[in-house]
């Protein structure tokens, strides 16, 4: 266990990293882990549902991603942790967003091997049948991968992503409360149209805000990192930039701590990443031979021996605008995985921690 200091406005309050049981075995086989995949706490349960990996080869031996559609239900007793058996989506999907809302995890969007999705739907725990119970909700104007979610109140925001014509920029409210009004388009980001960023909401008692921190934009094989950071305030319906996070990140996670802080957990920085596609633009197009074979063997080196991504943790004071880092996880970070409040705890399930290669382990941070 590690402990790590962060400073709110009333008091430090002080982190505990603890590892729950990782993911079951399947038929027999440890479990490689998942990316991508949908999470939330419904009825005390934590809900691990859908995902994709490479089970039969990393991407440099040739493996293909393969997207999965189980649901992992682990229940707390007493003090213990125990996996129950598993379920199925509807589906095999990943690389959606997902939130929590009224005890029930709301999956939106995300992809397959073949197409993005717009279908919207919630998961709901019986935890005294031990059944998943799935139920549709409006579906997305478009449909949308990679994108992020936030609730406030009884709202549910969807901003930006890929869509089958580009990166996107616009921000999309439900009422949850008011189904058969379906979304509503509110004001595109003043900024670049991205993917892979993070998003939370935050109540200082008075004013709603959503905060979006970073994410990349891929234009013709060459991905952007960005840096810049906005809050949209929900009274006035507008749109404001936030000093930068000291760092690019892009798959990293963010939430809100209290009424004045954000902390944002791990990230890609995108460095490694830019090289690895340096070298795959060049394969494209050289010829078979021995520099094609070269470039390609320089491009599965770089992914094989990928030192990890960011491991830093930092926090903005949203009153004074301040960034500082707060701390460095003490394990794999790993990316293009939710944070999950359960209780007063939040969880980081699973995820990718180097290019191709998931990770089993469930986190807790109390």
């Amino acid at each position: 266990m590690t402990y790590l200091s962060v400073f709110s406005a009333s008091a430090q309050v002080k982190l505990r990293y603890t590892q729950l049981p990782d993911l079951p075995a399947l038929t027999g086989q440890p479990n490689p882990g998942v990316a991508g995949a949908f999470a939330g706490v419904s009825h005390g349960a934590l809900l691990i549902a859908g995902g994709a990996n490479f089970p039969n080869g990393f991407p440099w031996q040739g493996g293909t991603k393969v997207w999965h559609s189980t649901v992992y239900v682990l229940v707390r007793e007493g003090n213990r942790y125990r996996w129950q058996a598993t379920h199925q989506l509807d589906r095999p999907r990943a690389y959606g967003a997902s939130v929590v809302w009224n005890e029930q995890l709301i999956c939106v969007g995300g992809n397959d091997d073949k197409q993005r999705f717009a279908d919207v739907f919630s998961l709901q725990w019986n935890p005294s049948t031990a059944t998943l119970n799935q139920q549709s909700l409006p579906a997305l104007p478009i449909p949308l991968a990679n994108l992020a979610a936030a609730i406030s109140g009884n709202c549910l925001y969807v901003f930006g992503g890929e869509s089958d014509r580009g990166t996107e920029t616009g921000l999309y409210v439900l009422d949850l409360k008011a189904l058969t009004r379906g979304w509503q388009k509110l004001a595109d980001l003043p900024g670049p149209a991205r993917a892979y960023m993070a998003m939370t909401a935050q109540s200082d008692g008075t004013d709603q805000s959503l905060y979006v921190v970073g994410g990349r934009q891929t234009v013709n094989g060459v991905t952007t990192i960005y840096s810049d950071v906005y809050t949209y305030q929900i009274n006035r319906k507008q749109w404001q930039r936030l000093p930068d996070i000291p760092q690019p990140l892009a798959a990293h996670q963010v939430i809100a701590f209290g009424s004045q802080s954000l902390v944002v957990f791990g990230g890609d920085d995108g460095k490694r990443l830019q090289q690895i596609e340096a070298l795959s633009n060049q394969v494209k197009v050289l010829p078979a031979g021995a520099d094609k074979e070269k470039r390609t063997t320089e491009r599965n080196n770089l992914q094989i021996d990928h030192p990890g991504f960011i491991k830093t943790v930092w926090q903005l004071r949203t009153d004074t605008k301040t960034w500082s880092v707060v701390d460095t996880l003490p394990f794999p970070s790993p990316v293009t995985t939710p944070l999950v409040l359960w209780d007063n705890s939040i969880i980081i399930p699973s995820g990718e921690v180097t290019p191709g290669i998931r990770t089993p382990a469930i986190w807790k941070i109390d």
